[in-house]
């Protein structure tokens, strides 16, 4: 009887101790790093060989049977260093740690964020047209009434040139302003004095070869810059074309 209640004992404890290592579940850990910044259309291959070297460094599809956070820090640094002068204005990575077990849900953390780019150094900003467009064409169909079909029409061609006309699924027409920057207003430049002279004179230019196109109604056009980390809007052109027709 003594010798059975001691065979049934270790069998109970083997067949516990079993049970409990078929159910243990440990933790699997990843590490990955996401672009956390704006997209800069000019800098697309950059951006995209930063972002591949930083999860290149870190093995982002490598699954880990224990943390090594200070690992991939230094891993990353490495890369930061790598690529100190970079083109692009800006760029923010975020490094993550995901920490999975069968049966959980999966946990991200941030484990730190790498920042890049001579705008860290250098004021930046994104230039931009304001006018009056919808002002503009309201006033003038009001006055359409009045108006030969002529002077209408011309009316309204001046208005395409100076404010462009953005509606439609197209995108409507760019202004002669618009036309002449093309995309670069789409990013961010250094913000210089350069830059600026560039732009009031080409402004000037293009509004002094307008000024006495047929108009029947006010039109303004301005150009703002906005700052990429302050988002402070300053308007440093401006002009407004007065009707050439009363």
């Amino acid at each position: 009887m003594t010798l059975a209640a001691v065979l049934c004992c270790v069998m109970t404890t083997t067949v516990f101790t079993a049970c409990t290592s078929e159910e243990s579940h440990p933790n699997t850990y990843r590490y990955e790093v996401k672009l956390a910044s704006d997209y800069y259309s000019y800098y697309y291959d950059e951006i995209q060989t930063v972002t591949a070297a930083f999860n290149q460094a870190v093995n982002y599809t490598q699954m880990l049977s224990s943390p090594q956070d200070n690992e991939m820090k230094s891993k990353c640094e490495a890369v930061k260093q790598k690529y100190a002068n970079i083109n692009c204005p800006y760029m923010k990575f975020n490094l993550f740690r995901y920490t999975t077990a069968v049966g959980m849900e999966g946990k991200e953390d941030l484990i730190a964020t790498y920042e890049m780019g001579p705008a860290l150094t250098t004021p930046y900003v994104k230039y931009a047209f304001v006018t009056n467009e919808e002002e503009a064409y309201a006033a003038l169909e009001a006055k359409k009434p009045t108006l030969s079909d002529e002077v209408y029409k011309a009316s309204y061609k001046t208005l395409s040139r100076l404010l462009g006309r953005h509606r439609g699924s197209s995108g409507g027409l760019k202004s002669a302003f618009e036309n002449h920057f093309a995309t670069s207003f789409n990013d961010y430049w250094p913000d210089t004095d350069e830059n600026t002279r560039i732009i009031v004179l080409a402004c000037d230019s293009i509004a002094n070869a307008h000024a006495a196109d047929t108009l029947v109604v006010d039109a303004t056009v301005a150009v703002t810059k906005t700052g990429l980390f302050d988002q402070k809007v300053t308007t440093f052109w401006g002009r407004m074309f007065s009707p050439t027709i009363q």
